[in-house]
């Protein structure tokens, strides 16, 4: 696992999108990465990162709560990421479908259509890196690209 100095050498400054289970870990509390999601998130609520969410991500997150049998969180959760300082949420939009296929950087057949509809919403946002632990984004995104909390 990699540590906060490498976080900031790696993300500072830059814009980068925050897949999916990154929020999850940070709202499930889950070790060994909840302390690297939070202070992600505190580097991002102080501006040394700019974010963006793909509103799928939102919705994932807001689901696993509804599923768990706790849609008062999921509401709670939806309105702290929309509101979150320094971070920008990418609706699924035309620019965002036309995206996908278009950046050599991604081999796109290797993912699901979710993760495409993701990762097109952080590149139509132009960011700089795609944070996500997931092993389809790890085999489909360029390394200059990709980064992990395991990197």
């Amino acid at each position: 696992m990699i540590d906060l100095p490498l976080i900031r050498k790696t993300l500072a400054g830059k814009r980068v999108l925050i897949d999916t289970n990154i929020i999850i870990y940070l709202i499930d509390g889950t070790p060994p990465y909840a302390t690297l999601a939070r202070q992600l998130f505190v580097m991002i609520e102080k501006g040394e990162i700019f974010a963006v969410f793909s509103i799928l991500s939102i919705a994932e997150v807001m689901n696993g709560l509804i599923r768990k049998g706790d849609p008062r969180t999921a509401g709670e959760v939806r309105t702290f990421l929309l509101n979150f300082p320094n971070v920008e949420c990418q609706d699924i939009s035309p620019a965002v479908l036309a995206k996908i296929g278009n950046d050599p950087r991604i081999q796109w057949v290797r993912l699901r259509t979710v993760d495409s509809l993701i990762i097109a919403s952080g590149l139509v946002k132009g960011v700089q890196r795609i944070l996500s632990q997931d092993a389809h984004f790890r085999s489909a995104i360029s390394s200059e690209l990709f980064f992990s909390l395991d990197s």
